[in-house]
């Protein structure tokens, strides 16, 4: 549910743009609606405000502001470009900030909330990925631009949802075997094939 809201706002975009014969004015419309909700609705629901989800309704803000007011569809073409810029510079400095780098950081907090322990890699194997997602995220930032000026709006909407659909599973599966070679065999075994390794269920047990 959690990960479905997640992706509200590109969902009403895409939603709205097929629904509507393609008016991509109407979808910037949903999407900048569907990113105020998403900030409204976090707080509301788990008192909280998500980094990411503040980005995103601040670019969509900027740049579907931009469209609806000078009625010019090139600026919400830009959002997906700039969100992804940002992405790659903030994991670009937050390589050289600290001892432990922004991704591994937000990587082990998620481990944390998901398994309840962290897996172990080795420094130069945070690096790596910290590296495929900057290198990622500027490839991702620089294809969609070329096909929002190389090719019409209603091929640059197709190859986001589907192109980028592909490129993403692509992209992780990759990294889901890079990850899962460079496991230790303990934490491989803990992870994949010892279920009862993992930590237990406090709900699980009735005992007084």
């Amino acid at each position: 549910m959690k990960k479905l809201f997640d992706y509200l706002p590109v969902i009403v975009f895409f939603g709205l743009y097929f629904a509507s014969g393609r008016d991509i004015y109407l979808a910037t419309w949903g999407i900048l609606g569907a990113s105020a909700l998403q900030i409204a609705a976090g707080w509301l629901i788990w008192r909280k405000l998500e980094r990411m989800h503040l980005l995103v309704f601040v670019v969509t803000l900027v740049f579907g502001g931009l469209t609806l007011l000078l009625r010019d569809e090139m600026f919400i073409k830009w959002r997906p470009t700039v969100i992804y810029g940002v992405l790659a510079l903030a994991l670009l400095i937050g390589l050289f900030l600290r001892e432990r780098s922004l991704l591994q950081r937000m990587c082990e907090a998620m481990m944390i909330r998901g398994l309840g322990y962290v897996v172990q890699l080795q420094p130069r194997d945070w690096i790596t990925l910290n590296i495929a997602f900057i290198l990622y995220f500027s490839l991702l930032g620089g294809l969609n631009i070329y096909i929002a000026y190389a090719f019409s709006t209603d091929f640059w909407v197709n190859f986001k949802l589907i192109g980028f659909t592909v490129l993403n599973f692509v992209f992780y599966i990759a990294l889901f075997f890079y990850v899962y070679n460079r496991l230790p065999e303990t934490d491989r075994q803990r992870l994949f094939h010892d279920r009862s390794a993992r930590p237990a269920d406090p709900g699980a047990d009735d005992s007084d």
